[in-house]
């Protein structure tokens, strides 16, 4: 009897001694997971990152600002003024734009209306402008069934750009020197097509009324730049985008005063 009362004895003193062990340790299991804490500390840091880089603001769709682009270049040709049937003005030229110190790119420019005469009066080659407005793409199918890109602005602001006479100086040899540009290189050939299909009314069409089959097909009205249809140089896409022009033009290869392709669906323009 006394044996079992020790070993009950014994055995209580255990469960006394373990059972608080057990309670300890489930509360230390909860209060010291870390993963009530490791959603705070994430949550802080993305806070953080989003006051340091906070998202942009949203403004209006607005048609005019759809591809807008700014441009500063150099005037390099002459500006041509056409009175449209549908009783709209619209005046085209070229703009230079520097790639490098030796290199420029000829991007063409369209202006409409109020801002076609105020381009026809004021421009003049060789002057350093600043336009801004959108930006076009014309695509070109060649032969081998690729797509050429050719690109226009239609110009919604024009500003001519301050300079002193020794910036000025400098662009007029920049502009002298791409007037004369030979185009005995392909790369150079390209860029002359490109200006060619983008404003055919700067370009005399000789193809009907040459003397001398050796002579140009087009040449420009203003710069003397020369293109031969059969040359060498061309891209392949040439003949197949001449084909498409005069068919647009209603077969008018010939006369001496060309309407630019895109200046004969000006109503399909301002729909876009």
């Amino acid at each position: 009897m006394a044996l079992e009362q020790a070993a009950v004895s014994s055995c209580t003193f255990r469960n006394v001694l373990t059972f608080p062990k057990t309670l300890i340790s489930k509360s230390q299991f909860k209060i010291g997971s870390p993963s009530w804490r490791a959603p705070p500390r994430v949550n802080l840091k993305c806070s953080m990152t989003a006051a340091a880089y906070p998202k942009p603001s949203e403004i209006p769709w607005k048609k005019e600002l759809c591809n807008s682009v700014s441009l500063i270049g150099v005037v390099a040709a002459p500006v041509e003024l056409k009175h449209l049937s549908s009783g709209k003005v619209v005046a085209w030229t070229r703009l230079s734009v520097k790639k490098n110190a030796t290199q420029a790119s000829s991007i063409s420019l369209t202006f409409w209306d109020d801002l076609a005469h105020v381009a026809s009066h004021h421009l003049h080659k060789g002057h350093q402008i600043h336009v801004s407005g959108r930006l076009v793409t014309d695509a070109v199918e060649t032969d081998d069934g690729k797509t050429q890109f050719y690109y226009k602005v239609f110009v919604q602001e024009l500003n001519f750009i301050e300079r002193s006479f020794s910036t000025r100086e400098q662009e007029s040899d920049f502009a002298a020197a791409g007037s004369k540009k030979v185009s005995n290189g392909s790369g150079s050939v390209v860029e002359l097509w490109q200006a060619f299909f983008a404003n055919p009314g700067e370009w005399w069409d000789n193809r009907n009324t040459k003397r001398n089959p050796k002579g140009p097909d087009f040449k420009h009205k203003d710069t003397g730049e020369a293109l031969w249809i059969e040359s060498r140089y061309n891209p392949p896409w040439v003949k197949s985008q001449l084909e498409i022009m005069d068919s647009r033009m209603g077969s008018m290869a010939g006369q001496n005063a060309r309407m630019p392709v895109d200046m004969m669906t000006a109503d399909e323009i301002f729909s876009f």
